[in-house]
């Protein structure tokens, strides 16, 4: 099977796609009649669609397999192969270099807002395990993936009192212990691979409030009689935006007031809780077997029909074959004492309603010998030659690609 890196993004978009938007539509719920918690819980069926689309062409078919071992004529050790038609990379070659440019453009954003983050907070000094900023407008927040730092602004002794202090500490070291700056590391490489889709930043800033919503669930189930005082450390927080993935902030650019008015919510029962839990298992099944059985729904049956002249040979190979768009061929010769066999590994991607790119992977005695690509209209033929080295034969190699249910010309 040949991957094309253009088709797994676009397989991975729109599984990604359709699972955040099944993530929009139930992590309200899920927070107001259940709990915050699980609204978080629920982003991870975001990336196992994505694996599952990744996963996807494991899945697909068999691949159809027709093998030929007439005894030809010998092409010799030295024998070449090249594309008489080969299209240059398709229509579509522009793709990869833009997505290139926009991953890596996307990437420097966010390594630059670090930097900035980082020499904002000034010179630290720990004290009671606790790292205290240079200036007043920065922190709380969690810093670092594996030497974690609890940061909080300078004056934060004189501007929450002893109780404030301790709530706060108390949601920096949750975010620690659920090693929420990993989540966000990698979510910020999701948004690098696919900056192309709005999607994917909307459900990023969804993702880091319903976070905090989660980690204020957790500090409140542990001190449920300091909710007035938590709403108070809060109002007395700088807003701030920052786009530091590695940061875990006590309050950024999350709407207070639906934070401050969380709070309030009580803790669901634990019937209540496991019947949540089930609801999210049987989303993140269907939206993974979806992605699975996606490939079967939209990629159409092709009938090829090829035929291998062989120099030297008048009688010409002929083939028909039904493939979902990946399908291999093997040739077996025999001169004298010496057997030689030449593999072809072919895959056919569409292009457009009406054309078909085909690209292959050519051996020689299990060594390979070139990657020849070909575009095609459905309907027309196509040629590829493979020629011989020193005087020796070679083979050409004629295409016919049309859907299937349509009438292969020559059948």
């Amino acid at each position: 099977m040949i991957n094309s890196l253009p088709h797994l993004l676009l397989r991975l978009t729109v599984s990604g796609s359709v699972a955040i938007a099944i993530v929009l539509l139930a992590r309200r719920p899920l927070r107001q009649h259940i709990d915050a918690g699980l609204a978080y819980q629920a982003w991870l069926i975001v990336p196992l669609a994505m694996v599952a689309a990744a996963l996807q062409p494991l899945f697909a078919a068999p691949v159809k397999t027709l093998v030929l071992r007439p005894v030809l004529q010998a092409f010799g050790p030295a024998g070449a192969l090249a594309a008489t038609s080969a299209a240059a990379q398709g229509s579509t070659g522009w793709l990869l270099p833009v997505w290139a440019c926009g991953a890596l453009a996307t990437l420097a954003l966010f390594c630059l807002s670090h930097h900035v983050f980082v020499r904002s907070l000034g010179a630290l000094s720990v004290r009671g395990g606790v790292a205290y900023a240079a200036h007043a407008g920065a922190g709380p927040a969690l810093l670092g993936l594996w030497r974690q730092r609890i940061v909080v602004p300078r004056d934060f002794d004189q501007r929450y009192s002893a109780a404030e202090q301790a709530l706060i500490i108390a949601h920096e070291q949750v975010h620690a212990q659920r090693a929420d700056a990993v989540a966000n590391i990698l979510l910020a490489l999701i948004q690098c691979a696919f900056w192309f889709n709005p999607l994917v930043h909307l459900a990023a800033s969804r993702f880091r409030f319903d976070q905090e919503l989660a980690c204020d669930s957790v500090v409140m189930r542990r001190h449920p009689s300091q909710r007035r005082t938590y709403a108070g450390a809060m109002l007395k927080t700088q807003a701030g935006v920052s786009l530091t993935p590695s940061v875990c902030h006590w309050q950024s650019c999350h709407p207070l007031k639906e934070r401050i008015m969380h709070l309030q919510q009580t803790s669901s029962t634990p019937s209540r809780r496991l019947a949540g839990r089930l609801l999210v298992t049987a989303l993140a099944a269907v939206t993974a077997f979806g992605a699975l059985a996606a490939r079967a729904q939209t990629t159409p049956d092709y009938a090829v029909a090829m035929t291998l002249r062989m120099d030297g040979d008048p009688a010409p190979k002929e083939m028909r074959i039904r493939t979902p768009g990946d399908f291999s061929v093997r040739s077996s010769a025999r001169s004298g004492e010496v057997d030689s066999s030449w593999d072809g590994a072919f895959s056919i991607t569409a292009v457009g309603s009406d054309q078909v790119s085909i690209r292959s992977k050519i051996s020689r005695n299990g060594k390979l010998v070139s990657e020849p690509g070909i575009l095609m209209r459905l309907g027309a033929s196509g040629a590829m030659k493979i020629a011989g080295a020193d005087g020796q034969g070679g083979m050409a190699v004629e295409l016919t690609v049309t859907r299937e249910g349509e009438s292969v010309p020559g059948a």
